[in-house]
């Protein structure tokens, strides 16, 4: 039992990452059990899951600690081990990282540099967000949680404590509801129909389109100018994503643009 190692790495935007990855399916087909990958970025998670699409021999799963999360670890395994798998077998758990904000206001960047300044890799870190002014909680795998449970950081002068936290007793981030838009705009232009879809004005969807917090299809744009096709995917940093899923031309040579946010 093999996989098609070339075909899956053929033409790929992310060869080193898949490559990776393939390592941890290789093992889990000759070793029987489940096997875990690291945190891995939304973009990379669509792209494994079109290439393992038509794979009989592994089954994918994926977990970052709750639905809408970004950052998730895949589990890997033969597809005839697959009624074995529990979600206790999951192994992730939650970190509080806390201190007092108020005065000095941070971002979930920060608190991946604290981590990482605790020797904590970028694949041990799920999500992170913030808990209002006192701090942050993330997702991370369970021997992160461990290893950090009751160390003492700093951010600027901001001392920070870190506790461990089963996933019950975090407080996960609003999950928003799959809702369907539809907009008739000017243009198809990734501007205006991120704009109408998020429901931030076109100047502020700029801006964040030219800092690179937006992707297309999982790859960065910044170019607010580009037109959209149906099918394509627009996603946005803490925002969602939202999918093409109509576009008709108007009478009045307007666009009407049907959308799915996610």
């Amino acid at each position: 039992m093999y996989l098609p190692k070339e075909k899956i790495l053929n033409n790929t935007a992310f060869p080193n990452e898949l490559e990776a990855l393939l390592y941890f399916a290789e093992k889990a087909l000759v070793v029987r059990e489940p096997i875990w990958s690291p945190f891995v970025s939304a973009q990379l998670i669509e792209e494994i899951k079109n290439r393992f699409d038509n794979l009989c021999d592994v089954t994918l799963f994926f977990e970052g600690g709750f639905p809408q999360a970004e950052r998730k670890r895949i589990c890997f395994l033969r597809s005839e081990e697959e009624k074995k798998f529990t979600p206790s077998d999951v192994p992730i758990k939650g970190i509080y990282l806390k201190g007092n904000f108020l005065f000095d206001r941070a971002e979930q960047n920060d608190f991946r540099c604290i981590l990482n300044k605790l020797e904590v890799e970028a694949g041990e870190i799920g999500d992170i967000w913030l808990i209002r002014d006192r701090g942050a909680q993330a997702i991370c795998s369970k021997n992160c949680a461990n290893s950090v449970h009751k160390k003492i950081g700093k951010l600027r002068e901001v001392e920070v404590r870190i506790e461990e936290l089963d996933l019950k007793d975090m407080e996960i981030p609003f999950q928003r509801p799959e809702k369907i838009i539809n907009t008739v705009e000017a243009s198809t232009r990734i501007d205006a129909i991120a704009s109408a879809g998020f429901g931030l004005s076109r100047s502020k969807i700029t801006t964040q389109i030219k800092q690179g917090f937006l992707r297309l299809n999982w790859i960065s744009n910044n170019q607010p100018s580009k037109s959209v096709h149906v099918g394509d995917l627009i996603h946005l940093e803490k925002k969602g994503s939202l999918k093409i899923l109509d576009i008709d031309k108007t009478k009045k040579e307007r666009w009407r643009i049907k959308l799915l946010r996610q």
